[in-house]
């Protein structure tokens, strides 16, 4: 734990060096060409560690997510200070972009230096870089992205083509990871430590969310191929893409969800995750997360109604999620888990009209979730057969999935509920204002790129969907 530590704090402060708001293409560019201290050479031991905990702490753990969690409603804002669904971090931008610059590196010289291992990490990580953006953003720059002074105003590519090249990567980092290569990471390697079997089973469990992503577009194929690739991947809840690395008793290496509520605090639990959870049980109490998840505010779970910015920094009025079972310093930082597999091969034979196996998939998914709250086996038992639970084949429905994977994805995943949420519209929001579609283009993207598309400001975030996203 001494070297995690140690390891850490090397990555996090030069992290921190890295997350001014910046273009994709000029500014970044123009530090990495003018800085006369910047080091032409860096071995991929000392930057896979960078890119891994770039890939946790300021994507997964990026401050703009909090603001997409605001747009699910699984949590509202409670601080002084108001957020509007157009003004959320721009940070995810230039985080991204930081780390695609630096797996460029580190691909390229995997790949010259015939290192496979390195080579099959990296492109996992790039894949995943790319679909936050995408996700968030719509169209973004990718074939003339972080190409030096070359493409200073890349174009941007449509999302259509960002989902063929991630996919494409993974089939890559897959094969690569199969060929004999001339290292192995080791504790380099700050997630799996150097065990490529289960760096293998991320690539497979990504490829199943990302076809699965595409079931508007072409529901019987993009089902079958999210089935092919789960059953390639994590097969327990003891097998996950997950970051357990920060530390408890820091200030510094902790998970920066539990650094923005200890600084601002900014968390007020969502009523909308509130009403989704009675939804199933009939009582709130009657879900075995309620009692480890939520603080109560006069012996009560009160969530925060959506939308309207009500201060609340004494958490006085409204519950926050449990600084002990949740939200602490330590609280590992999940990217992909085994339930979120277990739900998308539940809507994948749903699509495909197998509701026996999607109802045995998805009481996996929901037992699952609780298991790795460890929750007893008896009050999982009580759960699933709850007065809002399916209880059978025939009475499965896409609000069941969606709703218990929603719930489920709480409160360190909420891009991945929005997604689902623009993918299905599932569950129903309840923002006076509305629910935002995706997010603007940085205003500084916007200033230095006029390839920058212009019809996406803060109006028609509401009213236009990303490529994969229902169409209105």
């Amino acid at each position: 734990m001494k070297n995690l530590a140690k390891n850490i704090k090397v990555i996090i402060s030069g992290l921190a060096l890295s997350c001014f708001c910046l273009s994709c293409s000029e500014d970044i560019m123009d530090q990495i060409d003018t800085n006369p201290n910047a080091p032409e050479d860096v071995s991929i031991n000392l930057l896979l560690p960078q890119v891994i905990m770039n890939a946790v702490r300021t994507v997964a753990g990026n401050q703009t997510i909090f603001g997409v969690s605001t747009y699910v409603e699984h949590s509202a804002n409670v601080r002084i200070n108001p957020i509007d669904p157009w003004n959320v971090s721009e940070s995810m931008w230039s985080s991204c972009y930081y780390g695609l610059n630096d797996l460029e590196f580190l691909i390229a010289k995997a790949e010259d230096e015939s290192n496979y291992a390195y080579l099959g990490i990296g492109q996992i990580l790039y894949a995943f870089l790319l679909s936050n953006l995408t996700d968030l953003y719509g169209d973004i720059p990718m074939s003339e992205a972080v190409k030096g002074s070359d493409f200073r105003t890349p174009k941007f590519d449509s999302q259509e083509a960002v989902y063929a090249n991630m996919i494409s990567l993974l089939d890559d980092a897959i094969s690569n990871l199969d060929r004999q290569s001339v290292g192995n990471p080791g504790n380099t390697d700050m997630i799996f430590r150097g065990d490529l079997e289960m760096w293998r089973k991320a690539a497979y469990g990504l490829k199943a969310r990302f076809h699965n992503r595409l079931s508007n577009h072409d529901p019987e194929n993009s089902a079958n191929a999210a089935l092919t690739a789960i059953s390639n991947s994590y097969t327990s809840i003891n097998e996950g893409f997950v970051f357990d690395g920060y530390q408890q008793e820091s200030s510094v290496y902790n998970n920066p969800w539990s650094a923005f509520q200890n600084s601002q605090e900014l968390f007020a639990v969502g009523q909308t995750l509130l009403d989704q959870m009675e939804n199933f049980a009939g009582d709130l109490t009657n879900d075995p997360r309620s009692n480890r998840w939520f603080s109560l505010v006069n012996g009560a779970i009160i969530g925060a109604p959506t939308g309207e910015n009500l201060a609340d920094p004494s958490h006085s009025r409204y519950s926050q999620p449990s600084r002990s079972q949740i939200l602490y310093n330590g609280a590992p930082q999940p990217l992909l888990q085994f339930d979120e597999l277990k739900f998308i091969e539940a809507e994948a034979y749903l699509r495909l009209q197998n509701n026996q196996n999607a109802f045995e998939a998805f009481q996996e998914g929901v037992r699952a979730a609780l298991q790795k709250l460890s929750v007893p086996a008896n009050e999982i038992d009580d759960y699933l057969g709850g007065p809002g639970m399916p209880s059978s084949g025939d009475d499965l429905t896409l609000n069941h999935i969606i709703g218990q994977k929603y719930i489920s994805f709480w409160l360190y995943q909420p891009l991945e509920a929005f997604n689902d949420f623009r993918r299905t519209g599932i569950p129903e929001m309840n923002n006076p204002i509305g629910t935002p579609l995706r997010i603007p283009y940085p205003i500084s993207e916007v200033n230095r790129n006029p390839n920058t598309p212009t019809e996406i400001n803060d109006v028609t975030i509401f009213t236009t969907p990303v490529w994969w996203a229902r169409q209105n």
